[in-house]
């Protein structure tokens, strides 16, 4: 359907898995935005059998590399965190994407940290864009350490960003984000909301109410902010990626695999025996075994939330000194 300027329309979308499958698929819709379906339109030549497999190939791959460009993190720990990574392998025969995050994500660091090219970094960076509801967050980032080097990240990140958003305008025509807009805000591109590991799942599980979850996300930006402004840029990002998903309208369990690289830099870190801890919780299967098997998203979201607030709490006396090689 890529180029067609017809994404986002749930008839065509169904029309075409009957077409494919022999059957529409109620919990697969297309929610991601155009300039990503135009470049992977090439495996839609392929047969759906063959090209699962260039997938899950290209997955297992993208992982690979990823754990091989983890700069200041460690290989090896980096590796072993992504083969206890629950979300991270459940994804895999589900036929997710978040290993493309991943890969970029590590891409971008390696370029910020061993290149020291933030230019390249922030192109990098803007690739993650694939899955934008995840790094909501990130604007304060860029305006909290913004400095001479960091204008080059954002300037790096802003150029990315709209060379993608150009693609897609190109390939789907100038009505895609109205269309878009639609379906997300449409209640069945968001099935499952009791499985959600963020603020908006604690509250369908808790049965509470709007007001309850704006506060929270509004403690949560705070949060986030305070830690950016008091301590250096890889504590600060991993904080973001955190409060991002916590903020996420629209996240499942194997999103959390975009957690590894900062949970590594929050167990690295000298935050205190709680960061640490529950850190570390987050990077083990059980925790995501028990919320799957329950079908509910509430233990990692307060989980989260403890990690976010014991950080927020351990920044109270520091400073942000100039970033160590051993940070994200």
């Amino acid at each position: 359907m890529a180029g067609r300027g017809n994404l986002y329309e749930v008839d065509q979308v169904r029309a075409t898995q009957r077409e494919l499958f022999g059957g529409p698929i109620p919990s697969l819709l297309l929610t991601r935005l155009p300039f990503y379906y135009a470049l992977l339109s090439p495996l839609a030549v392929l047969p759906f059998e063959v090209a699962q497999w260039f997938w899950l190939v290209g997955m297992v791959l993208a992982i690979g590399i990823f754990a091989c460009l983890s700069y200041g993190l460690g290989r090896a720990r980096t590796a072993i965190a992504c083969c206890w990574s629950w979300p991270l392998l459940w994804s895999l025969p589900q036929g997710q994407d978040v290993a493309l995050v991943l890969l970029f994500m590590g891409a971008g660091l390696w370029a910020f940290y061993a290149r020291k090219n933030w230019w390249l970094a922030g192109i990098l960076f803007s690739l993650c864009l694939i899955k934008f509801n995840l790094f909501l967050l990130c604007p304060l980032l860029i305006l909290g350490k913004v400095g001479a080097r960091r204008w080059r990240l954002a300037a790096g990140f802003l150029a990315g960003a709209a060379g993608l958003v150009g693609i897609s305008f190109a390939v789907s025509g100038w009505g895609w984000p109205r269309q878009y807009v639609s379906l997300i805000f449409d209640p069945i591109a968001s099935p499952g909301l009791w499985a959600m590991p963020n603020l908006h799942g604690l509250m369908v599980n808790l049965h509470c109410g709007r007001a309850l979850e704006y506060l929270l996300s509004l403690a949560v930006t705070g949060m986030v902010w305070w830690v950016v402004r008091h301590r250096p840029f890889g504590v600060a990002a991993a904080v973001t990626v955190l409060g991002s998903l916590l903020l996420s309208q629209h996240a499942y369990i194997h999103d959390c695999a975009i957690l590894i690289p900062a949970l590594l830099a929050l167990i690295r870190s000298a935050s205190g025996s709680v960061v640490r801890f529950s850190a570390l919780l987050l990077l083990l299967p059980v925790t995501y075994e028990f919320s799957f098997y329950r079908g509910s998203g509430t233990v990692l979201t307060v989980l989260l939330l403890v990690l976010m607030a014991a950080v927020t709490w351990a920044s109270g006396n520091r400073r942000a000194p100039t970033p160590a090689r051993s940070e994200l």
